[in-house]
């Protein structure tokens, strides 16, 4: 019984966000902090690329913050509904897309930012990943914010295209 009670303690206080105000749901700030790892070679990313089909990205959105801000990330969990395939619909919608001329794509995971509210996450939580995107002739990298939690409309940022099928 005294397992069980320090496991509950031990659990509220590593969810328990870490400053005391309320965040609104994606955070407000123009540019969160960005944290978790991201040590996980290039390779990987690769390989995923390879083997992970790209996801149905039904177009491209209008909406010039949609994708790149925490405040309208992409939400992903629609791709599968298969609770262990989270990342997976990561990379999945990912490997959907591509540069502004049909550029093939490489990106990688720079961490997690944004908690929020989410009946889908742990404990009532969740994250943001965020992912850096890249294609040959970009000036500079492309964040990509992406709720896995949550089921929503798939489409491209603006300024993207789609791999055609």
């Amino acid at each position: 019984m005294k397992r069980i009670i320090y496991l509950v303690s031990l659990s509220a206080v590593l969810v328990t966000p870490a400053c005391k105000t309320a965040k609104a749901p994606f955070g407000t700030d123009a540019n969160p902090r960005i944290d978790g790892s991201n040590n996980a070679p290039q390779s990987y990313y690769d390989a995923a690329q390879q083997r992970e089909r790209p996801a149905d990205v039904v177009t491209i959105s209008t909406d010039r913050d949609y994708g790149v801000t925490q405040k309208k990330p992409v939400c992903v969990a629609g791709i599968s509904k298969d609770e262990s395939e989270k990342v997976l619909n990561e990379q999945r919608y990912l490997n959907a897309l591509r540069g502004p001329n049909g550029e093939q794509i490489s990106y990688r995971r720079r961490g997690h930012c944004c908690e929020f509210e989410s009946p889908n996450g742990f404990m009532g939580w969740g994250v943001l990943d965020v992912y850096e995107v890249t294609w040959k002739g970009s000036a500079k990298p492309m964040l990509i914010y992406i709720n896995m939690y949550d089921a929503g409309p798939l489409l491209a940022p603006l300024g993207l295209t789609l791999v055609k099928l």
